[in-house]
């Protein structure tokens, strides 16, 4: 049966994607916040598509902490679903992704007219030197950036370990980071077909202010909340 219930959901989620894409893409030549409307009529569908077909919901504690001025997103990378959720939850969102993606014909495409800022993970400080660049003139338009520090997916209750390019984009723009950490892995796995029915559990942390994310111990401060923070019953 999980076969069977995520097939109807994979079937669903490449429709949506074939039918909402090209009206994004034709929308966005007028206007960014009726190309981001269609965006989040898609994340809309998949969420939903998730809970009736999957039976898979989510749980998000730490709503008092949701403040996207000036801050950055920094969250736990397990799954596509976080990508897919944050475009509901944040309303003028911006991700940082490898530039691969947007090579994808009409997903990528969509991701590259919304915004989101590729880059070449090979590509060192050239990479580092575009996010900074990039990010400042979001920010200045009211977007909130995520970055998903780890640079990858990783599985279910790895432990974190976080790149330097997040945290040095972070730093030089002087913005305080508002932490996210989920299971969204262990019902939504990296390249698994099937989707496990449960509910996500997505934690939002209190906003970090920038002369803290500065520190020379911050990186293993936020490795080790992102670690712990399931080791509390919800």
């Amino acid at each position: 049966m999980l076969f069977f219930k995520s097939l109807i959901f994979w079937i669903i989620f490449l429709i949506s994607i074939l039918l909402l894409s090209p009206i994004l893409i034709f929308l966005r030549i007028f206007s960014y916040s009726s190309a981001l409307s269609i965006a989040k009529v898609w994340a809309f569908i998949t969420i939903k598509s998730l809970k009736i077909f999957c039976n898979l919901e989510y749980k998000i504690i730490g709503k008092k902490n949701l403040n996207f001025s000036d801050k950055i997103v920094f969250s736990k990378h397990q799954s596509t679903w976080e990508t897919i959720f944050f475009i509901l939850l944040i309303p003028k969102p911006v991700f940082v992704v490898k530039k691969e993606l947007m090579f994808i014909p009409l997903f990528g495409w969509c991701l590259y007219l919304l915004g989101n800022i590729g880059i070449d993970r090979n590509s060192g400080r050239k990479a580092i030197k575009k996010m900074m660049l990039n990010g400042n003139n979001l920010i200045k338009k009211g977007h909130t950036i995520i970055v998903f520090p780890e640079g990858t997916r990783v599985s279910y209750k790895s432990k974190t370990v976080i790149k330097k390019g997040g945290l040095l984009m972070t730093r030089s723009m002087n913005l305080g980071i508002l932490p996210v950490t989920h299971d969204a892995g262990k019902y939504w796995p990296k390249h698994s077909f099937i989707k496990y029915p449960g509910t996500i559990k997505m934690i939002i942390g209190k906003p970090i202010p920038s002369h803290v994310v500065s520190s020379h111990d911050f990186k293993n401060q936020i490795e080790k909340w992102m670690d712990k923070a399931f080791l509390t019953d919800f």
